[in-house]
């Protein structure tokens, strides 16, 4: 049985693993603005998946949704490498990543994990074309 030391000398066991007994679901709810000046949309959106999952923790991104260079974004992943059944919450399928939201959930689903996406907006192909054209022109247009 694999045990490990706390800061005062103590060993700890893992229990669950010797027992076999199945891990718990993880939810993690995940908050994501592009700029410090939408501040006031991200403390909306904390609020929201507050109301929704009052126990679970938040992760907050202030940055692009263009990159994958965000701290919250790294350490969800990184939590879902070490993690069984992670149960990630995003408000909207963009908050995660503006591209690349699928390439990131099935990451997510083939560890037993799932994205849930609580405001879906389903649009034909068309409509949703001309958003990710208009999304590229405006973050290369005001991207430093």
């Amino acid at each position: 049985m694999k045990s490990f030391r706390t800061k005062s000398y103590r060993r700890r066991y893992n229990i669950e693993s010797y027992l076999g007994l199945e891990k718990q679901t993880n939810t993690i709810c995940y908050c994501r603005v592009s700029s410090p000046k939408l501040r006031y949309d991200l403390e909306r959106q904390v609020q929201f998946m507050r109301e929704k999952y009052p126990f679970a923790p938040i992760v907050k991104d202030i940055g692009s949704g263009r990159g994958y260079k965000r701290k919250g974004l790294k350490s969800l992943l990184g939590r879902a490498m070490r993690t069984d059944k992670l149960k990630v919450v995003v408000a909207h399928k963009d908050r995660l990543a503006r591209f690349g939201f699928e390439l990131i959930e099935w990451v997510i689903q083939q560890i037993a994990g799932e994205i849930v996406v609580l405001k879906q907006t389903n649009l034909s192909p068309s409509p949703e074309l001309t958003n990710d054209l208009l999304s590229i022109l405006h973050c290369r247009m005001h991207s430093r």
